[in-house]
């Protein structure tokens, strides 16, 4: 009998035993992120001919990358992005073959180089520079022609930032509208990663998965192939790297005004 009891408490200690190995070898389960849906599926950018759009990136409390911009239904367009160090405006008046540009850069050696860049352009006129301190600003005129409109490129930097988690939709009581939570889990890339703290919403088209807004943050680890790896990586370097992702997009015409810094001498 009491040989019976000590293989029956082997063989609990032994499963015991395997499924921690096994838990440091490797999660149970993965999520798989927005980015494996069908194309059909995927958060997109409407490709309406006028709206207006705002984004921002957020890592570790620091804004990484941020935009505004205005699309007209008559041609016309303006955004203004702000990465990192550089500060861009462009904007394009209705019926302009002109598009006004200006950069404002800190640091001297980053600027010698974009005024290089102004000066073998043979489409790009340099009309203004201002100093303040490191801080150098450079105002352009392009020639326009045949140029389409960035905005939709740069709104769809942010929504594509939105692809790495996984969502859940909720129940709303609109037919018109889908709502998304993000999740946190284990996850497969180009690394392995892991994804906690995940909380926001995506708001979406109900049918052409549009996104309309969002708001999402969480903290990413990785890599985060195993238990094991996770708890090292987080115990032995910066991670986990906090991200907050937000996005408004409203279709129809909105007020495209001239931006002060575009000479008055010209005619828009």
């Amino acid at each position: 009998m009491k040989h019976r009891t000590a293989g029956v408490l082997i063989g609990v200690l032994a499963v015991v035993c395997f499924g921690l190995v096994l838990s440091a070898v490797y999660p149970f389960t993965m999520t798989e992120p927005h980015a494996a849906n069908a194309p059909s599926g995927r958060f997109t950018v409407s490709e309406t001919d006028a709206f207006s759009a705002t984004g921002s990136l957020v890592v570790d409390g620091q804004v990484r990358l941020a935009f505004d911009g205005v699309v007209t239904a008559d041609g016309g367009w303006y955004q203004r992005v702000v990465d990192g160090d550089l500060v861009s405006e462009a904007y394009r008046p209705n019926g302009s073959e002109t598009v006004y540009q200006r950069r404002t850069i800190t640091g001297r050696d980053d600027a010698e180089q974009q005024r290089e860049l102004i000066a073998d352009s043979e489409n790009r006129v340099l009309v203004g520079e201002n100093r303040d301190g490191d801080e150098v600003t450079f105002i352009v005129e392009a020639n326009g022609t045949g140029v389409t409109q960035p905005v939709s490129g740069t709104a769809s930097v942010f929504v594509n930032s939105l692809v790495v988690a996984g969502y859940e939709a909720e129940e709303t009581d609109s037919s018109d509208e889908t709502v998304f939570v993000p999740r946190s889990g284990w996850y497969n890339g180009r690394e392995p990663y892991r994804i906690t703290d995940a909380s926001g919403e995506v708001r979406t088209d109900a049918n052409t998965h549009v996104v309309t807004s969002a708001n999402v943050s969480w903290d990413t680890t990785e890599p985060a192939g195993t238990y094991a790896e996770y708890l090292l990586v987080r115990s032995f370097s910066d991670e986990p790297t906090t991200y907050r992702i937000t996005f408004e997009f409203e279709s129809g015409d909105a007020a495209l005004e001239k931006p002060p810094w575009v000479r008055s001498n010209r005619s828009h």
